[in-house]
């Protein structure tokens, strides 16, 4: 069983995504039609792809990932940002992001060891968001798709999560 201080982390970063999910599927609606949209729904797209695979984890944890009141508050106060304004939200939040990063990294150290494969995804997913930022911030809205689309190849399918551990390798074969 994971530690305690792990859970109350992980708990967190449960809380981020449903955050994240939330935010970024409302500016990628409301933003159609505009030239960061591409970026927007790269980024939606990627909160649903980690959905289940999250969802997985949280669920051997035994962790909620209902969103709560002050999440969803939060994703709707932030996805309605005026249109002038969103550079530079988008820069406060990559900076905030490179902040998080750190944080993620020491929660994969505390984190179970039959878990490595998820907590490597973990920051894999972090590390394209900020790629994606980076990206977005200098108007490069269509390479954020092809970036993305590499992540998503490479984790399609892939589990993260072993149900049950291997039996150990039996000596004698038959």
């Amino acid at each position: 069983m994971p530690s305690p201080k792990f859970l109350k982390g992980f708990r967190h970063e449960l809380a981020n995504r449903a955050f994240a999910l939330a935010a970024v599927r409302r500016m990628a609606s409301r933003l159609q039609g505009q030239p960061s949209h591409p970026f927007w729904k790269t980024y939606a797209d990627l909160e649903r792809f980690n959905q289940p695979r999250y969802q997985a984890a949280a669920d051997r944890w035994g962790l909620d990932t209902t969103p709560g009141v002050l999440t969803r508050l939060k994703a709707w106060l932030l996805s309605s940002v005026p249109r002038p304004l969103q550079g530079l939200l988008l820069r406060i939040v990559h900076h905030e992001t490179v902040k998080y990063m750190a944080w993620l990294q020491g929660l994969r150290k505390i984190g179970p060891a039959d878990a490595q494969r998820f907590l490597d995804y973990m920051i894999d997913q972090e590390q394209l968001q900020l790629d994606m930022m980076r990206m977005a911030l200098n108007g490069r809205y269509r390479d954020v798709v092809r970036q993305a689309d590499t992540f998503f190849l490479k984790y399609n399918g892939v589990r993260l999560l072993a149900e049950h551990p291997l039996p150990p390798a039996t000596a004698e074969l038959p």
